[in-house]
């Protein structure tokens, strides 16, 4: 029996739909995983290394504040915790977690952006959401906070929006829970809070909600966020855990401001520090290359407001999802404005603009759409749609295969870096010539002379030498990237504390990263000098002799050229590391040197 045609369309429409679902998952699906593929199969010497240090110490006895001073703010070293707990002392774990939450929030964004703007918006912003948080230009190596907060802000975000379009109460009492952790991870976080808290005052005075409505939003987007807050706050204060509390960067900001505050012991912090060394001129370039390099979600984003301020201008404002702009539109300029915060200007600080860009993007391509299908002569809309899809691939081609120039410096690359294909070539390097980090060479070959019991030290911003060494620290600071951004008092206290931990419980090796930090005109904190050729006389690059005259000398004239070159704070540093280099002659000897690291091993009978 033939089947109607209403029938056959209703199956036609079926399978298009089921087609085009499939196409989307496909879309999205490979560069996500991809990006998970990349994190899972290259270590990171950095972020992820620390965090995993900190969580398998604490996991060990370590008290917080006490015995390990972590690097991780309160989010990050919880959710550590929670992997090392699950899968042993390595990045597997955490990294796990973040792809878990990373891909439920893609879920519930393509839910809440179809039901909002329809299936093609929806499904163009979650692929390029995708695409960027996973590109290796900005994801790092994963575990990072950055990861972590932007799967927080993307699953409240949209929860809120959920509810916003009919869904049950519990939708923004979920939003508010979830949210409200993104700035536990880092502070940025807030930008997904205020977009939220801006939106729900000016409903009511836009005539979108009730004062009603917008009392009921608000009492629930509280009490998820006491009831996600509440153990954290009882843990911390209950169980005198050594750790700032949830939100206390709050008052942190307010007090800066005030005199009173700062002459009662405010220390200097990272980004003020900074600040002083690293000078607006030299950061706006560095922000503006970034942008450039995101160029795709930055200019969905910026294209949807620009459209959304046009049609509010001229009164054109007639779709339910216009006044939604309001709140990505928010969320984005925030996301965009906080990469300014810090002049370190590192890769992952764009993450978060290119989720909260996708999503904001959204709004262009619906109203793309309703011009396309609501067109009497679609010829004209049809060529601007596939211009604008030309355009998303150049705008998008370096991403996959790779940039010729640093967006950080600016310099001009030997070959293309920092795409998916680069990516991809690095990790078949690792996997089929068994290529391995200095880190990781220099952690072999400490785990093969120690026991599990023995103590080793890093400094320097390279963490990952304790993982690969499966080794712990004596010290409650196990590592350090601030050297030359601390004012000298700071990095004395520091130098002052980790010797005095060294000479009750020596490490059997110490490794100098010899890592170049911010700021990066200046020279290394070597804890046992190389001496360039031509330099006092030396007639080749060598280590400086163990020779007491030769040593003073050193210092004396090194010292000088320091404060030519970076003043006297930064001369001042060097002679305070002046005592952590005579410790290191005195009790230790040079064994092995991997790439730029050197490993010191303890003398016989220190």
């Amino acid at each position: 029996m033939k089947k109607s045609k209403k029938a056959l369309d209703s199956e036609l429409s079926i399978l298009s739909s089921q087609l085009s679902t499939v196409l989307i998952v496909v879309l999205a699906g490979i560069p996500f995983l991809l990006g998970r593929y990349f994190e899972l199969n290259y270590p990171d010497p950095f972020d992820s290394a620390a965090n995993v240090y900190s969580a398998q110490h604490i996991l060990n006895g370590a008290r917080i504040g006490i015995d390990e001073h972590p690097s991780a703010a309160l989010g990050t070293l919880l959710v550590n915790i929670l992997g090392v707990w699950l899968f042993g002392f390595r990045e597997f774990g955490p990294k796990m977690i973040q792809a878990i939450m990373q891909a439920g929030a893609f879920v519930v964004m393509y839910m809440a952006m179809k039901k909002l703007f329809g299936k093609l918006p929806a499904a163009v912003g979650v692929i390029v959401a995708a695409i960027y948080t996973s590109a290796p230009l900005v994801a790092k190596f994963g575990n990072v906070k950055e990861q972590f907060m932007i799967a927080c802000m993307v699953t409240g975000i949209c929860l809120f929006v959920l509810r916003q379009l009919g869904g049950g109460w519990w939708y923004s009492f979920l939003a508010g829970a979830i949210v409200s952790w993104a700035p536990l991870f880092k502070e940025t976080g807030s930008s997904a809070i205020g977009a939220i808290g801006l939106f729900v005052l000016l409903q009511p005075i836009f005539g979108h909600r009730t004062w009603k409505q917008t009392g009921l939003d608000i009492v629930l987007l509280l009490a998820g966020a006491v009831a996600a807050l509440a153990p954290l706050y009882i843990w911390i204060i209950g169980w005198k855990v050594q750790m700032a509390l949830p939100y206390s960067f709050i008052w942190d900001a307010v007090a800066g401001l005030v005199p009173k505050a700062q002459a009662a012991g405010q220390t200097s912090t990272y980004v003020s520090s900074l600040r002083e060394t690293i000078s607006f001129s030299e950061q706006w370039p560095k922000v503006l290359r970034f942008y450039l390099a995101l160029c795709l979600p930055v200019s969905l984003a910026a294209g949807s407001i620009v459209v959304w301020l046009g049609k509010t201008v001229t009164k054109s404002v007639s779709n339910a999802y216009d006044r939604f702009v309001l709140l990505f539109g928010v969320w984005w300029l925030l996301d965009m404005a906080f990469v300014w915060v810090s002049p370190a200007s590192y890769e992952q600080y764009y993450l978060p603009l290119t989720a909260s860009g996708a999503a904001t993007g959204c709004y262009l391509t619906a109203v793309y759409r309703d011009k396309l299908s609501s067109a009497v002569f679609k010829t004209k809309w049809i060529v601007t749609g596939i211009v604008g899809l030309v355009l998303m691939v150049v705008m998008s081609w370096h991403i996959f295969f790779g940039l010729p120039r640093s967006p950080y410096s600016g310099m001009k690359y030997p070959e293309k870096r920092n795409g998916y294909i680069q990516r991809w070539n690095e990790i078949s390097r690792r996997k089929n010539q068994s290529w391995r980090g200095p880190w990781e060479r220099a952690g072999e070959y400490i785990r093969d002379r120690t026991k599990p019991s023995d103590k080793i030290y890093v400094w320097g911003w390279v963490p990952a030498v304790y993982l690969s060494a499966q080794r712990f620290c004596p010290a409650p600071n196990a590592f350090e990237s601030e050297m030359h951004a601390r004012p000298p008092e700071q990095l004395e206290r520091l130098i002052d504390e980790l010797l005095s931990c060294f000479n009750k419980e020596m490490p059997k090796y110490i490794v100098d990263s010899r890592k170049q930090h911010l700021p990066m005109d200046r020279f290394k904190f070597e804890l046992w000098p190389i001496v360039p050729e031509g330099f006092m006389g030396f007639q080749k690059t060598q280590f400086l002799p163990n020779e007491p005259n030769i040593v003073a000398e050193f210092e004396k004239l090194w010292g000088q050229v320091t404060r030519v070159r970076s003043g006297e704070l930064e001369q001042r540093r060097f002679e305070i590391m002046g005592k952590f280099r005579k410790f290191i002659r005195d009790n230790y000897e040079i064994v092995e040197m991997f790439g730029d690291e050197v490993v010191f091993k303890l003398k016989d009978g220190k």
